[in-house]
């Protein structure tokens, strides 16, 4: 039977919501489906209470999602673009233990992942000649294995097989051209077509979850607030993958390579249990200091082996000429995550996955936080059952967004591959590689793989900030006179310019005791707020003799009895892993944490003047060699030294006779 246009539409307005799901352009015989739709595109005029959740792409965290929707009792329709031959093509990635378990709560047994990927129990970096930088062991807790790899088609295929067997109707083919937030009915209305047939699909759901990965269309028109802004950061450099079968195993079969520092390096795993004649599937990517990547098959082979040899790389227990040249086919595609946003949720539709968080391929890290997403996603409906969606969806961004944005910013730093390249940097060749090594990339790497929660806010300084940040500082000692660029005493200079008085010439040269002096000053404690917090994008300063671990960029607000006296934006350079876990997990001010190492900072003024509120400002930094350094914006508030509650606190105090 064929139904007319006008005929669906009747049977909408004669309140029958249950109907067809396809429309096809013919408007000839339409497949049915539980599904609420409207007749024409335009208009979405369904009971809310028919609509059901829409996962928009079928990406680990798409797929993760619509099952915990369907364990939560939500009946969730599955969008995907790609085929699903096309989706479970893939690379390999590696699960971490927290990633396995994860997949356990979903329903994919441990040894169903075992049975399709390798069990990785040592993650091992060298230097290109082949020199042993340090080991992680991966071998686990005895009970959940520390890292699985697996083919990412495989993972794709099992969960789908997982939603298959819930009865989640997943939908291949369905390219979504439109998204339409409806505040009458509090439904979303989603258009897509099945690219196979040309048959358009129109239907209400009761939220969208947009997990159409880096590249993401609802990201961009729905919520960044900046459609024609890319939202992808290109970060200079290409990456090579490829998956070669029954190679040769390499090490003991378990083991997981990374070789070269941050200018080329090979990142080599097996994602297949040897045969018995010892061969393996095996997953490569080289990562090369390249914009323009080749991508002509031609060619690639041998660019790539001119490349590994140019650069030293000579593994005595890895042929990576032959790796290279036995693998059939080749993908090239430049380094990029996505910039943080400010939110993942706008009303009923919401980012999850890459989409929220796209990250480098570093750790694997974007399939456990999209892994990671759906667990939240879990919590969150749990603790929102009085309205399992605008409610759910809120609560799941505040789950996840401070851990997702701070994960994602470390994989940016790429911790392990700059160790590297400082053994590169300053051990000769000939030479073995110090232990001390060995422990810095234990460290790094478990905050990158086992990440803390901690909190992190987009990063937006103060004008005055940005321009004294970004501006070349001036050399110059506050224990001797302050010189500055034009010559002269700064000190004196700001005096005679600005009037300055004694309290404002001793916060001038406080150097990590501004706190104390403060806090003698009124007698009272200084409160500190850590506003903003995340790693910095970019650093153009910083020791040059040895690679940071991490550069944060920070804003502090500093208060007396809730009276804001001091807001500090600063760049800072962590080397040590101890101090990097102190200043991300607690509320500490800069002298605060000095004080608790027993550092003793080498402090320079850089320049100094008046706010337009009449306070005073300084620029200046602070080093503590090998350990950490700051570059440091203060903006003090006009009344710092005059706030007349603490004033007459002072006034009235009784103090002893000395």
């Amino acid at each position: 039977m064929k139904l007319s246009a006008s005929s669906v539409a009747f049977l909408l307005a004669s309140g029958i919501s249950r109907c067809t799901a396809f429309i096809p352009a013919s408007l000839g015989t339409p497949r049915t489906s539980n599904f609420p739709i409207s007749a024409v595109p335009t208009g979405f005029s369904v009971q809310e209470e028919n609509a059901k959740p829409i996962v928009v792409g079928a990406s680990v965290a798409g797929i993760a999602s619509a099952i915990v929707l369907k364990n939560a009792g939500l009946d969730a329709i599955l969008l995907e673009e790609c085929s699903r031959d096309a989706l479970t093509e893939g690379a390999g990635t590696n699960l971490q233990a927290k990633a396995i378990v994860a997949l356990n709560s979903l329903g994919v047994s441990t040894s169903t992942l075992i049975e399709a990927g390798a069990v990785i129990t040592k993650q091992s970096y060298y230097c290109p000649d082949g020199r042993h930088v340090g080991t992680l062991d991966k071998s686990g807790d005895g009970t959940t294995p520390g890292q699985i790899a697996i083919d990412e088609g495989k993972l794709s295929d099992l969960l789908l097989e997982t939603a298959a067997s819930k009865d989640i109707e997943v939908l291949m083919n369905h390219h979504v051209s439109a998204i339409r937030q409806k505040s009458s009915s509090g439904t979303v209305g989603v258009k897509a077509k099945d690219t196979l047939t040309d048959d358009l699909l129109v239907l209400d759901g009761s939220m969208v979850l947009g997990a159409d990965g880096i590249n993401s269309k609802i990201r961009r028109e729905h919520v960044s607030g900046s459609e024609k802004r890319d939202h992808r950061h290109y970060h200079g450099m290409t990456i090579y993958r490829g998956v070669v079968e029954n190679f040769p195993s390499f090490l003991d079969g378990e083991t997981m390579i990374i070789a070269g520092g941050v200018g080329v390096k090979a990142v080599v795993y097996p994602i297949g249990t040897p045969c018995e004649k010892g061969l393996q599937t095996i997953n490569w990517e080289i990562a090369v200091d390249e914009q323009d990547e080749n991508t002509d098959p031609s060619t690639q082979k041998g660019h790539l082996i001119d490349l590994l040899s140019t650069n030293g790389f000579n593994l005595d227990f890895l042929d990576l000429k032959s790796m290279i040249t036995e693998t059939p086919s080749i993908r090239a595609f430049p380094m990029v995550d996505l910039d943080p946003l400010e939110k993942w949720t706008n009303g009923r539709i919401c980012l999850t996955g890459e989409a929220a968080h796209g990250m480098l391929p570093v750790g694997s890290g974007e399939t456990m936080a999209g892994l990671f997403d759906a667990l939240a996603l879990k919590e969150a409906l749990e603790e929102s059952k009085s309205d399992p969606t605008c409610d759910a969806l809120k609560t799941f961004e505040k789950l996840r967004f401070k851990d997702a944005s701070l994960h994602q910013s470390r994989c940016r730093v790429q911790p392990a591959e700059h160790i590297v390249q400082e053994v590169l940097d300053t051990i000769p060749g000939t030479s073995e590689v110090p232990l001390e090594y060995e422990q810095r990339l234990r460290e790094v790497m478990k905050l990158v793989q086992d990440p803390p929660n901690h909190s992190v806010a987009s990063y937006v300084p103060s004008t005055l900030a940005q321009k004294m940040l970004l501006r070349p500082k001036a050399a110059g000692m506050v224990t001797a006179p302050t010189v500055t660029k034009a010559g002269g005493d700064l000190i004196d200079q700001l005096t005679l310019s600005q009037r300055l008085t004694p309290l404002e010439r001793v916060a001038l040269t406080c150097a990590g005791n501004l706190q104390m002096v403060f806090s003698s000053f009124y007698l009272q404690p200084v409160e500190v707020s850590v506003d903003r917090f995340e790693l910095a994008l970019t650093d153009e300063d910083g020791n040059a003799s040895k690679s940071p671990l991490a550069v944060y960029d920070r804003e502090v607000c500093m208060d007396i009895a809730g009276q804001q006296f001091c807001k500090a934006t600063s760049k800072v350079r962590i080397y040590d892993a101890e101090l990097d876990e102190t200043l991300t997990t607690q509320q500490v001010g800069i002298g605060q944490l000095l004080r608790m190492r027993n550092l003793a900072p080498k402090f320079r003024l850089h320049d100094a003047g008046r706010n337009k509120h009449g306070g005073m400002w300084r620029f200046y930094s602070m080093d503590c060699k090998g350990i950490v350094d700051f570059d440091i914006v203060e903006e003090f508030s006009g009344d710092a030294w005059d706030m007349k509650q603490m004033t007459s606190v002072i006034s009235s105090e009784e103090h002893p006779t000395l």
